[in-house]
């Protein structure tokens, strides 16, 4: 979708921002191009930043704007050798993404695919709708148009495809929990969140405690995290890794001085069985302690669902 449209919030503040900062101290030629443009008075525009970029070969903003007006009037091979002017002063995905969008209008597939894998190689495709630009309808009908979308998809919801990312979804759902003598504790619902890059754990007790914790497998690290907060104050923070079969964390704790060291441990029995398993050790782990050890069972309207 071309950034002038007016069927997608992002283009337009794209728009608008881009916009302010042509405008800062703009001259007199420029602040007129920046009326008619935002007036979609197309062809009026694309005089005047043509004649704003004969002045000033460098300005990569102007040639931008003359681009996307020449765009708009459907001189689609003009502005994309404007585009590309852009691209050498100011290497912008954007241009790329709109060479793609002329290059379709032009019904040059080839041209087409080549700029739009480039501009979401550069980091455009957050920006993107495929299934809705009309710019691309010459091309969306070819199969390596499916290519573009996994390509888009991947980025702008990579932990999709992270194996890894994934260790810890079997403590998704709605539990009611339980300690080893049978006597209910307490519910939790563990929900997917940031589009699969975490779990937020939502805990309440049936002494009415409650407390929240964010889990997230970090690519970088090659680590799992949890960060926990309950009503009482308490803040505990946990590293680990989906090893043996369990999900499997280690922290440590110091108040007044004295170090507690934490380990806590989650068990996958069956689809709708978990096992929550917490330790500590007050002599640098040569010793543990068991603090609580939990089983989960999913609510059966919950289960159901599966």
């Amino acid at each position: 979708m071309r950034i002038v449209k007016l069927l997608s919030t992002t283009f337009v503040l794209l728009l608008n921002i881009n916009l302010m900062i042509l405008a800062q101290q703009p001259s007199s030629k420029i602040a007129a191009a920046n009326e008619l443009f935002k007036q979609q008075k197309w062809e009026e525009a694309a005089k005047i930043f043509e004649e704003v970029t004969e002045e000033e070969p460098n300005n990569g903003r102007a040639w931008y704007f003359l681009a996307m007006s020449l765009h708009s009037i459907g001189k689609y091979e003009e502005a994309v050798k404007a585009f590309q002017r852009n691209i050498s002063i100011a290497g912008s995905p954007a241009s790329m993404y709109n060479i793609a969008c002329s290059y379709s209008r032009l019904n040059q597939k080839d041209e087409a695919f080549k700029w739009l894998e480039k501009a979401i190689a550069n980091g455009f495709a957050q920006f993107i709708n495929l299934d809705t630009d009309k710019d691309l309808e010459n091309i969306r009908d070819d199969v390596r148009f499916k290519k573009m979308a996994d390509l888009v998809e991947r980025q702008v919801r990579p932990c999709k495809f992270i194996d890894e990312a994934h260790q810890f979804d079997f403590w998704i759902g709605e539990w009611d929990v339980f300690n080893q003598q049978g006597q209910k504790t307490g519910t939790n619902s563990v929900q997917q969140i940031a589009e699969g890059c975490g779990l937020l754990e939502n805990w309440t007790s049936t002494l009415k405690n409650n407390g929240k914790s964010i889990n997230y497998y970090d690519q970088n690290t090659g680590k799992w995290y949890q960060f926990w907060i309950g009503s009482g104050g308490g803040a505990l923070r946990y590293e680990g890794n989906f090893r043996d079969g369990a999900m499997r964390f280690e922290g440590e704790t110091v108040v007044n001085g004295k170090r507690t060291m934490n380990r806590l441990t989650f068990f996958k029995i069956d689809e709708n069985t978990v096992r929550q398993f917490a330790e500590v050790s007050n002599d640098d782990g040569k010793t543990w302690v068991v603090s609580y050890d939990f089983k989960y069972i999913k609510r059966l309207s919950d289960s159901k669902k599966e």
